[in-house]
Order: structure tokens, then sequence, then C-alpha cells
């Protein structure tokens, strides 16, 4: 198969040096910079087509997306340097070509492939080189001028080439000159050095590159539901908690990419196959199986399954005693990254080899609790909190019922599920985050409750910012902890980087309804209104009833000035929802703004009826703002801001219902709230 592509190579400066003199940092380094490229390449729609140690090759289907997509990561990491520690930086160099790219069964071929591996080792450290072909496509596209270089004849090529860079303002430019590239024996032995250490070491090592079309990574992997086939088919709950233990212990490997449980969960009792499971989720390795549980005791079989082949890579049955199961969680974590060939660090080791509880009782109590808070209602919620307190009682030193008890009444405190007044659901969600963190500081989940804790109820900025960014160095395939950073990140208005926080969050679970939603919210706030509307109908493919979407749908259409499609989807957001508040404020906010007076007043006297309640008092407030009575609207908001009322953290990026900015009474609100 041969098409048209554009070809990026990246490459870390030094790290073959850096390798010979400190193994660990260069690891560590490693392990970072593929965190930080692998959601960028996605944000600009580039696909890998192979990662060799310190290098990538990746297609994209433009010139202007892959310019775009070197120039965001060249930013990145220069941002991300000036914060550093000496001796931590990551640079990399960047080459970029457009031409033909032959697919050859598992091989890939091409002067667009060649061409592109032979200036990249031409580029500055932190700089761009790119082909003549692609400085003509994206010239005047980017935002950023383009400089020849001059010609060179480049190992291989034929023809000579006239190379070009992109000028990046944070980078010393060295402006071209007479001699600034004709010195050709000097450039063919540069080039002849960085070859044998780059582009040779891509092309024709043992390792085939693989079919782009028809494979996903081996290092993304989805666990499946556990299939429960023990006599008590109450015992579901053991099977399912079990799942998301796996799912957990494998999160906290850097070199793999896990889905989440949200995603997975969707394929219990489907009947689908391998290979359509693995298309859906992307995912290049299954792990499925199944347990039986009886008495104090288990057996647990999986399987590792190819996607492609449908193949066994690896297959084994445990029985052990219910104690014991966290070691049966490190043994197949430990099988799965050899078999995978996934280097594991000192730090990974060591948290997957954790043991957190070896009483029974107090696993199976915080099973069901797990099972009962997944429910997401506010029934199951609420029952969660007796397990979990159950699986405390059995063992005062196990942290993850602490953590899930956190979770549960941040939640309760943040969301208004259950009856628990606010204040008490707060203090006790702090109170059990703080226990579960002294027993083990290292636990992922408690420092993203932490986080979600300082960012939804206290409004303490630094400190969220600070435990949703340890969560996720602990833990780098925690999904949620990734969503809500990247929530974070939106409403502070610094949407490039809530754009790649959530796009991460998307990779993880792509068939949570909540993260596609997200995804859908952030293209919203950045003013992409085609992107926000795709990835609602997206979401609402997935989950036909999810309220949200509709939510964020009908948010998007009003941005746009289609009324009628804006009314249309809120009003299903509100059937759905059950006339949820805020939802009815804003359907009155748009009825107001579209010149429908009645309907908007209807539901602003339902909003202040009684009882009345501070989600009936903030959405009032939008309708108000509909309809034009501004003072009124932000006197009524004003009143809240004492109570840290949980929804205001909105106010900064809603600026369609809100279109408030430059009122000194609404800037007050947001410097009062330090979101000026």
């Amino acid at each position: 198969m041969r098409r048209l592509s554009a070809i990026m190579f990246t490459d870390m400066v030094g790290y073959s040096k850096l390798a010979q003199e400190n193994e660990a940092l260069s690891l560590d380094l490693l392990d970072e910079h593929r965190k930080i490229l692998r959601p960028i390449f996605e944000q600009y729609n580039g696909r890998e087509i192979d990662t060799a140690g310190d290098s990538f090759f990746i297609e994209f289907q433009s010139a202007v997306e892959a310019a775009n997509c070197a120039i965001f990561i060249q930013k990145t990491l220069f941002d991300r340097n000036k914060s550093i520690a000496a001796g931590r930086e990551i640079n990399l160099r960047i080459g970029l070509h457009i031409g033909d790219v032959v697919f050859m069964g598992q091989n890939v071929h091409g002067d667009g492939v060649n061409i592109a591996a032979r200036l990249e080792p031409i580029a500055k450290p932190g700089g761009i080189c790119i082909s003549e072909d692609v400085a003509r496509q994206i010239r005047n596209k980017i935002g950023y001028p383009v400089m020849k270089l001059g010609k060179s004849r480049l190992k291989n090529i034929s023809m000579p080439m006239q190379i070009y860079c992109i000028v990046l303002p944070w980078l010393k430019q060295t402006k071209p000159t007479k001699r600034s590239f004709p010195v050709k024996k000097a450039i063919v032995a540069v080039l002849t050095f960085l070859l044998i250490t780059t582009a040779t070491f891509l092309f024709f090592r043992s390792e085939k590159i693989r079919d782009i079309e028809n494979s996903f990574s081996h290092h993304r992997l989805a666990v499946l539901p556990l299939v429960n086939i023990s006599h008590n088919t109450e015992d579901d709950y053991f099977a399912d908690g079990l799942t998301e233990e796996l799912i957990s212990t494998l999160s906290q490997i850097g070199g793999l990419k896990v889905i989440a449980r949200t995603s997975v969960m969707q394929y219990k009792d489907v009947d689908k196959n391998i290979s359509e499971i693995g298309k859906e989720l992307t995912v290049g390795t299954i792990l499925e199986g199944s347990v039986r549980k009886y008495q104090n005791q288990a057996r647990i079989t999986v399987q590792l399954i190819d996607v492609e082949t449908q193949e066994h890579i690896w297959s084994k049955d445990f029985d052990r005693e219910l104690e014991d199961i966290f070691t049966v969680q490190s043994e197949i974590a430990q099988n799965i990254a050899n078999e995978l060939k996934v280097r594991l660090i000192d730090s990974e080791k060591e948290q997957i080899d954790k043991i957190h509880t070896n009483n029974p009782q107090a696993f199976q109590e915080y099973l069901i609790g797990k099972h009962l808070l997944n429910s997401r209602n506010s029934s199951g919620i609420q029952s969660s909190l007796e397990h979990f307190k159950n699986a405390i009682d059995h063992d005062p030193e196990f942290s993850l019922p602490y953590s899930s008890l956190a979770y549960a009444y941040t939640l309760i405190a943040a969301a208004g599920y259950g009856n628990i007044p606010k204040e008490d659901a707060s203090q006790k969600a702090k109170v059990y985050v703080q226990r579960a963190l002294e027993i083990d500081s290292t636990l992922a989940e408690a420092h993203a409750a932490l986080g979600y804790i300082r960012f939804r109820i206290d409004w303490n900025w630094k400190g969220a910012e600070k435990e949703f960014k340890r969560a996720i160095e602990l833990k780098p395939n925690y999904s949620t902890a990734h969503e809500w950073y990247a929530l974070f990140l939106g409403v502070h208005a610094r949407l490039d980087e809530a754009l790649v926080e959530m796009n991460k969050a998307y990779e993880l679970d792509p068939m949570s309804p909540s993260v596609s939603t997200g995804m859908a919210r952030t293209y919203y706030w950045r003013g992409e209104y085609e992107k926000a509307i795709v990835q609602c109908e997206k979401t609402l493919q997935m989950e036909p009833t999810y309220a949200e979407a509709y939510l964020a749908l009908g948010i998007t259409y009003n941005a746009t000035n289609q009324y009628e499609k804006s009314i249309f989807n809120l009003k299903k957001a509100v059937e759905l929802s059950n006339r949820r508040p805020i939802i009815l404020g804003v359907l009155g906010n748009i009825y107001g703004k579209s010149g429908n007076i009645e309907e908007a007043n209807k539901l602003l006297a339902e909003l202040e009826s009684s009882p009345v309640n501070n989600d009936k008092i903030y959405a009032s407030a939008f309708v108000k703002i509909g309809l034009g009575q501004v003072d009124e609207a932000l006197y009524t908001l004003t009143d809240l801001l004492d109570q840290k009322y949980g929804i205001f953290i909105y106010m900064k990026v809603e600026n369609n219902i809100l279109p408030l900015k430059g009122h000194p009474q609404f800037d007050a609100i947001l410097k009062k709230m330090d979101l000026e």
C-alpha cells in the first residue's frame, strides 16, 4: 500500500551518553519523555509507527498538523526545562518531510521515510529541521517563520536537498550566511556519524516495524472483566473487584497504557471476540480470565492474548488463599511486563509488590464497597460507606478503604450524592484521606482524592495541582487523575495543557462518557465548537441517556447562535437529569437570550420556589443574566461566594453563558477566588 504522508522523527539529545553515565536517570527521563510526547501526537492526529529507545517515528495526514505538533512538543519541553533541576532537561531534535510511504507487509519503506530520518540529526537541540516540500506547504499557515539553511546532500538520497528550519522564538537562532551550510565535507562527516547512531538504528534493527493499519501497540493493554465461575453468583463483586485491582496494579507501570475500568466493564457478559474488542479499544494486547472463589480460597486463571494473531502470549492458573491475592496481582503484573518486554524501574517494582492487607475479610469488604461505589448513584455510594468502614474494622492499617471513603465523601460533598450535609461530608473526606496518606504516602488514589478536595471544596489551587501531579507521577495510567487535572487546568483557562491531560484520560478510558464529555467541554472552552459537537455526539453514541453530554451539546450550540438546537438538547438534559437546577438555569438563560421571555420566567419561578437551596439560587442567577438582570444576578452570586459553592469554579471560562468579563462586580468575584 502506498500513500502520501508527513513523516516525523524525534530523538533525545545526549541520551546515549547519559545512559552510560547514569542509567537510572536516563530511564527515568526516557519514560517521562514518552509520557509527554504520546498524548501530543494523538492531539495532532499523529500515528505512532514505531519507537526505538529514545526515538519516535510518527505519520501524519498533513504537513501542517505535523509541524504544529512538532512546535507544541518543543514549546512544552522548553517550558518544562525552565523549571527543572540541572541535569534533568529533556531536549529533542525533530525532522519532518512529506512524501510517499510504502507499506509492504510489516515493513515501511520509501524516500519519505528516509529523508525525514536524515533531517532529524541536522536539527539544533530543541529545534525542528524540515524539507523544502514541508516548508512550501506550511509557510504562512503555522504562525512561525520558516528559514532556509541551504543545500545538503543526504546519505542515500541522490539529489542535494534544500534544508529549512522552523524559527522558534524561544531558541537562540543562528542567522544564515554564505558559510552557514556550505561546508560539505564537515556536513558529510557529521551526518555519517549521526546516521550510524540514530537513523540506522531505527531502520535496520532486527525488530520489524509493524503495519499501523492492522495493529496497535502491544504495550496498550486491556484487562477484560474476569468471569465469575463460582457456584454463588453473588461473588460477582469479587470478580469485578479483582479486575479493578489488576487494572490498578498494572496502571503503575509507566511502559504500559492500561485501559481504565469504566471502558472495560462495558464488555462484561458481552458476546464479542478478542479482535472486535481490540479494535474498539485500540489495544494490541488483552488479558482475560476467570475466578472461582470458595471459602477463603480462590482459583484465578488468566491468559494474555495478542489481538492481531489471537495467539496466547502467556497463561497461568493461581490457586491461593484470599490473604495472598495481592501477591497474585504482583505476579501477574511482573509476568505481563516480562512478556511484553517492559523494563520496570525500582519505584514501579516497589509499588506492584506492595501488600495492602493480609486480612481476607477486610479485602472482601473493600471489594464490596468498591462495587457499590462504582454504581455512581446516591444509594450505592451511601451503602459503600458501611463496607469500607467494615474493612477498616478488620484491618485498621489497610489504606485503600480510607482512600475510597475520602472519594465517596467528596462525591457527596461536591456533587450532591446522598443526604449528608456538605460540611460534614467535606470534613469526613479530609479526615479519611489524611489517614490513607499516613498509612501509605505513595497511594496515588489518595493523592488524587486530596487534590479533588482541595480543588472542588477548598479552592486551594496550588495544593490541588501538587496532589494531581503526584498522583499521576505515582500511577501514570490513572485516568481519573488525568481527567480531574484536566478539569482543573480547564477552569483556570490553561487550555492547551487541559487538552493534553484530557487526551491522556481519553486514551486510557475511551468508553467513559464522563471523559468523552470532558473532552468536548475542553474543545468548547477553546472555542473549537465543531470538535466539541462531534465529541458530544460520540459520547451519546456510547451512552444515549447521558445528561451531561446533552448539556455540553446545548451550551456549544448556544455559542454558535444555533438556539433551536441548543434548546432541544438542553430540554433533553433537563428530562434525563430529573430537572437538575443548573441545567434549568442554563436553559432559562438561553430562553432569555433568544427572546423567549415567557419560558425563561417560568423556569425562574420554578427555581425560586420552595424549598430553596444553593443549587437553585445559583441557577436562578443564570436565568437572570439571560433576561438582562445582570446586577441582580451578580448580587445573588456574591451571596454564594463565601460558601465556596462548587460550581463557581467554572465562572472564568464560561464566557457564553456568563458574558460578564469586565464588569467590576464579576471581576471582583474572580479576584476573590484567585481566578482573575
